[in-house]
């Protein structure tokens, strides 16, 4: 989606107890960061629809955008990925389901929801951290 404008390495070293995060901007801007496992207070894991109509009508079909981030000891909060992808169709009106059928024959879905709890969980479980709500 950024035509390799962005580009996010995270390295998790579970010997030397670090978090070492490498972004790149604009193929020549780095930034380097490391944190420490001690730093780090949860892993915290969110959810948006970002669909244009989840704002104003009842029945949509989603774009997801789960966000995968540390919530430091500082109680500040570092996103380290965010995963993108079609979502399902969502009926929230006072219609049945099935008079939509057209809309959930046709439904397409993404993994971004199961790749992106692996890797929440993974990362728990190395940092030995429990996994709380993001607040973006």
């Amino acid at each position: 989606m950024t035509l390799d404008a962005v580009f996010r390495e995270v390295i998790v070293d579970p010997k030397m107890t670090t978090i070492r995060i490498r972004t790149r901007y604009f193929w020549c801007l780095n930034f380097r960061k490391a944190i420490s496992f001690a730093e780090i207070q949860a892993v915290a894991y969110g959810y948006h629809d970002l669909s244009p109509e989840s704002s104003f009508s009842s029945t949509h079909d989603g774009f997801d955008c789960f966000s995968v981030g540390l919530r430091l000891v500082d109680d500040s909060e570092l996103t380290l990925f965010r995963f993108y992808g079609e979502g399902s169709f969502t009926n929230n009106g006072p219609f049945p389901d099935w008079m939509y059928w057209g809309e959930r024959a046709g439904d397409l879905s993404g993994n971004q929801e199961y790749e992106s709890r692996l890797f929440v969980d993974l990362l728990s479980t190395l940092v030995g951290v429990e996994v709380v709500p993001a607040r973006d």
